[in-house]
């Protein structure tokens, strides 16, 4: 009942946005935006999307083998794509994560220790996320027109807590005393499973380059995804240039994260809205451009949902018994 009524929640948050975002939108120039894309553009953000997607599980790989978890690049990118489909079509946004430790955890007896990566993952990816957002800003607010310092606000607290995060995972013993205050019954398996996350943890922090190669790597696909958004703006035909969406994407994608909505439906929009009215542009621009990239995000992931079928293994036939 207590996720029946967070989803209905979240539902009529996302249906809320929609509803006073779009309804100043006008529909038919709307459509001709989205007619008009330019595919060759649209080819390009496919393109990016792989790349990111490769680059992902590169850094994986990278984590994993840190703490002695060798697995092949190609079953990493495989799990990888089919997370980002269960991502999308499941109601929790960690639904994709939990794939992909139930599919590598199989493969490496060693659940906990991948979903330390995959969590070692997440963290630097969102501190690239963090620092690109503060970063640009001081590149991209001599290109944006409308130009308002609270844009500064979500990167700042997100840099800010993943700074705290860090430290509690370094150190372990705080997170270790949260975790001895839980109730009797929950305590032992609880303090099971972080005993050995933080071990793998542990196992980054006495290797340093694992952290900045894995920190590196984010960069760089925070930068594909930077491309990636631009490339839509360019095939719809926004005349944008590139150092706006530096700054403004960043954004955008932490907006996505807060757990407020479905798939960030709404708070996306919401996001878009405020970056083309900073950048002199209107509603309808800022609707073609989240459309578009929901709907080319669902194509491309949609062959993670097809990579799920093709390698769902059947169950072994049952051996005769001896009578």
């Amino acid at each position: 009942m207590k996720r029946t009524l967070q989803f209905l929640a979240k539902a009529a948050v996302s249906a809320g946005l929609i509803f006073l975002l779009y309804r100043r939108v006008d529909l038919a120039a709307l459509r001709e935006h989205l007619r008009h894309a330019n595919p060759l553009w649209l080819a390009l953000f496919f393109v990016l999307l792989a790349a990111n997607t490769l680059i992902s599980s590169i850094k994986w790989r990278l984590l994993l083998a840190a703490d002695n978890l060798v697995q092949p690049l190609g079953r990493l990118f495989a799990s990888h794509l089919t997370g980002s489909f269960f991502n999308l079509f499941l109601p929790s946004s960690i639904g994709g994560d939990a794939y992909r430790i139930a599919d590598i955890g199989r493969h490496t007896s060693g659940t906990a220790r991948t979903a330390a990566s995959i969590l070692a993952d997440r963290l630097t990816g969102f501190l690239a996320l963090a620092i690109y957002g503060l970063v640009s800003a001081f590149v991209a607010r001599g290109s944006i027109p409308n130009w308002n310092d609270r844009f500064l606000l979500l990167p700042a607290a997100a840099l800010a807590g993943l700074i705290v995060l860090f430290a509690a995972l370094i150190q372990q013993k705080w997170l270790r005393r949260i975790v001895t205050r839980l109730p009797r019954r929950l305590r032992a398996p609880v303090l099971s499973v972080t005993d050995k996350i933080l071990d793998s943890f542990q196992a980054y922090s006495q290797r340093p380059a694992v952290w900045f190669q894995a920190l590196l790597i984010s960069f760089v696909f925070q930068g594909c995804a930077i491309l990636a958004i631009f490339s839509l703006g360019q095939a719809l035909g926004l005349g944008v240039p590139l150092a706006p969406f530096c700054f403004f994407v960043p954004i955008i994608t932490l907006m996505e994260m807060i757990p407020i909505s479905i798939f960030g439906i709404g708070l996306r929009d919401t996001g878009y809205g405020w970056f083309m009215q900073a950048v002199g542009r209107g509603a309808n621009e800022a609707a073609a451009l989240s459309i578009l990239y929901v709907a080319a995000t669902l194509l491309y992931v949609s062959f993670g949902g097809l990579i799920f079928v093709c390698r769902r293994q059947p169950l072994p036939a049952a051996k005769p018994t001896r009578e």
